[in-house]
């Protein structure tokens, strides 16, 4: 799958064009596995969303029963393929990634690469 890396400007748009499409999605739960440095801390759960806070300089990832949080990101990375997104990391100031692999990918309106 093509890696894309975008610009942290384009952060909070991305993730809410995201967590829209993720919403619209009704034939089956999406769910997904979160990975944090190699150790996994939810395994196919269903997905709520994933917002990103530019003032706060925060991501959450809204899983069910589990709100994972992540303070002072430097960079974010989808995997995005013919299907749509399958993974999206992020990588804290510390050089922590956190990994979310979702079980079927979600289609994003504007997959054109920009």
């Amino acid at each position: 799958m093509p890696l894309r890396k975008p610009k942290k400007s384009e952060w909070r748009a991305y993730c809410d064009r995201l967590s829209k499409n993720l919403a619209n999605i009704r034939s089956e739960p999406v769910t997904a596995s979160l990975v944090v440095n190699h150790h996994r801390v939810a395994e196919w759960v269903p997905l709520l969303g994933i917002t990103y806070e530019p003032k706060k300089e925060l991501f959450e990832i809204m899983l069910q029963d589990l709100e994972h949080w992540i303070h002072r990101p430097e960079t974010l990375y989808a995997d995005e393929g013919p299907k749509g997104v399958a993974v999206v990391e992020i990588i804290d100031a510390a050089g922590v990634r956190h990994s979310l692999t979702i079980s079927h990918p979600i289609k994003l309106p504007s997959m054109a690469k920009d």
